[in-house]
């Protein structure tokens, strides 16, 4: 059996390699610091705490002789400070740090443990010396010549409480430089042995690198290469280049590839060459399929006999295609006399059905009979439009509304007849907006709805801002189904926020709108308008105007004339639309309290 070095056992022995590499870092790395930590424990939990007592121990020492000093010297009571803290001394803290280092012994060596118990003994030794000076001297008067004088002799003398502590001093100096000596010498060895560790893995990272460039290479040579290659063959074979070289078999499995792409190449050769010849009308030409399961091939073949067969029919067919051309051409110049003719018809109907929504929108010389300072910007979409504007003026009120229809066009204007006829019919009976709505809401959803219960019933509606006004109490009063109303007052914009019930989706019980009541003062603006002026797409970046540049765009011009202010905004609608369509029907109507305002 060959033996194939192939692509995965390239790949398994690149990351064997590098598996065994990381083996080893991590065995080195965790032995190395297991001996460090170890160290660490030692250190941590054994000298450093010895080490601590030891100097304690040694100050306490030194502490004693103070104070015994103090007691000889000082005549004082028994209760002194001074004396109650040797006796705390004795008794308590340096018992306690004799205690405190038995715990760390076990490991010392001998002679250290011996040394040990020579400070315990010379510590027994001072403390028989405290107790002979405490015997002399118990109290206050006690202080006599010959007994002070004793007792300087215990203090003084050189056995006694000098020669004693001097002892100490040195074998305790001895165990504490030894703790440092030890915990000097293994922090060395955790230093030496991170200094081994970091040797040891740069030498690792330098095989490692050196291993991946020769790795790099080798793949390259032996994978990255080859398959490179074979791209660009198969790219030149999808743009219907056919290579110029073939590729070298290796042995592997991009081996078998370059052998298969190889000889896709050669029948594809073959293949071109047969599909000239059928091309040029040469119905004898010979080919070979590929193989027994060549479908392709069978396919050419049978497409070689479909060709010869069919170009026979055509031959029949062309003149009769050609008759059936010139039948169909006559046919469609006469459709289009007719398309045009109904489109002209279509045309002259909107039109005419522009000329009729217009005459339900109210004149000029009705609004400005009472606000001559007002203006209505009305701009459809389409010939007709669904949005609309209402004004009347009724048993000494001004009512007035901007109504959005579902749609736009000839849906829109449908729409618009059954808002407007249901408004003329409800402020018969009432001028309070809310009620207005209210019973528009309801005759609109009449009209709407299917007498059949089987058939869909329509969903369309209107939103709808609805004002009424006392021209002698200024007292407005204003209703809304989706659309808010804009007052300005002293530059400032105030907003009369709508319910969010759409008219025509009437309920008996949950379809109640609400007022909302507003004192107007002289050089007041209010403004309604439909969603189409804040909806329109434009500006740079093709985005929405939207409500709040709306807001803004109306703040910078109130001070204006209101006939100037219909003039801007509509520049500044086209400008903003630019190249884009409008998406919807734009109604913006604005009035402004004057002193002629509301005059009958």
């Amino acid at each position: 059996m060959n033996f194939k070095f192939t692509i995965s056992r390239k790949i398994s022995l690149g990351f064997g390699l590098f598996i065994l590499v990381v083996a080893v870092v991590l065995f080195i790395t965790t032995r190395t610091l297991t001996e460090s930590i170890t160290l660490t424990q030692d250190i941590n939990e054994k000298h450093s705490p010895a080490l601590y007592h030891l100097n304690i121990l040694k100050n306490n020492v030194s502490e004693s002789v103070a104070l015994a000093e103090n007691w000889v010297l000082y005549q004082t009571r028994s209760d002194n400070p001074s004396k109650l803290k040797l006796e705390e001394l004795l008794n308590e803290d340096i018992p306690n740090k004799l205690s405190d280092l038995s715990k760390y012994t076990n490991e010392w060596e001998l002679k250290d443990r011996v040394i040990l118990e020579e400070v315990n003994q010379e510590i027994q030794a001072l403390t028989v010396v405290y107790s002979e000076i405490k015997r002399i001297l118990p109290s206050f008067e006690s202080y006599t010549p010959i007994n002070m004088m004793n007792a300087e002799f215990l203090v003084e003398d050189e056995n006694k409480v000098d020669a004693i502590s001097e002892q100490l001093y040195e074998l305790i100096g001895s165990l504490i430089d030894k703790q440092q000596l030890v915990i000097s010498d293994k922090s060395k060895i955790m230093a030496e042995s991170f200094s081994t560790l970091l040797l040891r893995l740069v030498m690792i990272f330098i095989f490692v690198l050196v291993s991946g460039i020769v790795i790099a290479h080798f793949t390259i040579r032996s994978i990255v290469k080859p398959v490179k290659f074979l791209k660009r063959i198969l790219l030149y074979l999808g743009k219907g280049i056919f290579p110029s070289t073939t590729m070298n078999i290796s042995n592997d499995e991009i081996g078998d590839m370059s052998f298969a792409v190889n000889r896709l190449v050669e029948g594809l050769k073959r293949t071109t060459e047969f599909a000239n010849e059928v091309g040029a009308g040469n119905f004898d030409a010979k080919y070979e399929p590929l193989s027994e399961d060549d479908e392709l091939g069978r396919e050419l073949l049978k497409m070689r006999d479909d060709l010869a067969e069919n170009e026979r029919y055509l031959e029949l067919k062309v003149q009769e295609r050609t008759d059936e051309v010139v039948r169909q051409k006559e046919e469609i110049e006469n459709q289009k006399e007719k398309v045009t003719e109904l489109y002209k018809d279509l045309t002259d109907s909107i039109n005419y059905a522009k000329r009729l929504q217009q005459t339900i929108l109210p004149g000029s010389e009705l609004i400005t009979n009472c606000f001559p300072e007002s203006f209505v910007l009305y701009k459809p979409k389409a010939i007709v439009s669904g949005d609309f504007y209402w004004f009347r003026e009724q048993n000494n009120q001004v009512m007035f509304s901007v109504i959005d229809c579902t749609g736009h066009g000839v849906p829109g204007a449908f729409m618009s007849l059954v808002g407007y006829n249901a408004i003329n019919q409800v402020v018969k009976s009432t001028s309070r907006p809310s009620e207005i709505l209210r019973g528009v809401s309801k005759l609109a959803s009449e009209t709407l709805q299917s007498r059949d219960t089987e058939e869909v019933k329509v969903q369309d509606g209107m939103d709808m801002a609805f004002c009424t006004i006392n021209p002698d109490s200024l007292m407005l009063e204003y209703s809304g189904a989706y659309n808010p109303a804009y007052i300005i007052r002293n530059d400032e914009l105030i907003e009369l926020r709508p319910d969010k019930i759409a008219i025509g989706a009437y309920n008996e019980d949950q379809t109640k709108f609400s007022d909302v009541e507003f004192k107007l003062q002289a050089n007041d603006i209010i403004y309604l308008f439909s969603d189409g002026y804040a909806d329109q797409f434009g500006g740079p970046n093709g985005k929405k105007f939207m409500r709040r540049k709306f807001k803004a765009l109306l703040l910078e011009i109130c001070q204006l004339p209101m006939h100037v202010q219909r003039k801007e905004l509509y520049t500044r609608f086209v400008s903003w639309q630019g190249k884009e369509s409008q998406v919807d029907d734009i109604c913006v109507f604005g009035v402004k309290i004057t002193a002629d305002s509301m005059k009958n």
